[in-house]
């Protein structure tokens, strides 16, 4: 998937691309009950006036699709979106530390439902990275929320401690499998954890147990979608975290991947980077 590029078209071709794989989604819905969305703004309206329905239903659909979701847009206007990462956090909300005062790292941001989250938990700062056409939703829901979130078009490649300092908490979920070098990226994130600090590690892993300390590579496509390159079993995953450096300290939040050629599974690691 290439950069983001600033057109008005820039989410034609993953919009393709996402329909190709997943169908025709139709992402505004209407149909949630807002109370049980995360209001990530204490400022969001309790209704809308049609003009301004309208408007945020038609700026919506402009950047489908929506992978990311539930987000609400005020009123009872939600963006549904095809991952329910809600629901993800329901599992990942007790792991996560005391973020009062701290710095958030999230590395892979798509939508921005974590950040948002990470904000809401207390976070002093959340610098998010989406390097690609995602960052325009997120964008999006940041001018309605207004949450201070600094949404960035960058890579995990582009980041150093020398430019952005260290971080409390550093969160990346659903990249490695993307990546040609996997170790180098494993490395970065070490790089900008701060002594001590912790990392919030998800990734698509073998589902097999007897190859629990092997990886597979993936040489064209993944339930057709050909940015998978190769995927980890869960100790390999384990021991490549604790080869940069991190201290494992726990796994959680298993649950079954996408179904394609292989049986997958996702999780979660927690880890230190020692002081």
């Amino acid at each position: 998937m290439a950069p983001v590029a600033h057109t008005d078209d820039s989410m034609a071709r993953v919009r393709a691309e996402v329909t190709h794989q997943l169908g025709e989604p139709d992402s505004v819905d209407s149909a949630f009950d807002p109370s049980s969305v995360v209001r990530f703004s204490p400022d969001l309206p309790n209704q809308l006036s049609s003009e301004e329905r309208e408007r945020l239903i038609a700026r919506a659909k402009e950047l489908e699709p929506w992978l990311q979701g539930p987000f609400l847009l005020g009123g009872d206007l939600v963006v549904g979106g095809v991952w329910r990462i809600d629901s993800r956090w329901l599992t990942l909300d007790s792991h996560v530390p005391d973020l009062n005062g701290k710095r958030v790292l999230d590395v892979g941001s798509n939508a921005g439902y974590d950040p948002f989250m990470f904000n809401l938990r207390g976070a002093a700062e959340v610098l998010a990275c989406e390097p690609f056409e995602f960052i325009e939703q997120a964008r999006f829901l940041e001018s309605l929320y207004r949450t201070g979130v600094d949404f960035q078009p960058i890579g995990w490649q582009e980041l150093s401690p020398e430019a952005y300092g260290a971080f409390d908490l550093v969160h990346c979920h659903g990249v490695l499998y993307h990546e040609v070098d996997p170790i180098a990226l494993l490395q970065r994130l070490h790089e900008m954890a701060a002594p001590g600090g912790t990392l919030l590690f998800g990734s698509m892993m073998l589902a097999d147990s007897s190859l629990a300390d092997l990886s597979r590579f993936v040489p064209r496509a993944y339930f057709r979608d050909n940015t998978w390159w190769w995927v980890p079993g869960p100790v390999a995953m384990r021991e490549m975290l604790e080869s940069v450096g991190f201290e494992v300290e726990e796994e959680f939040g298993f649950s079954d991947g996408p179904p394609g050629e292989f049986p997958t599974i996702n999780g979660y690691f927690r880890a230190r980077r020692p002081r």
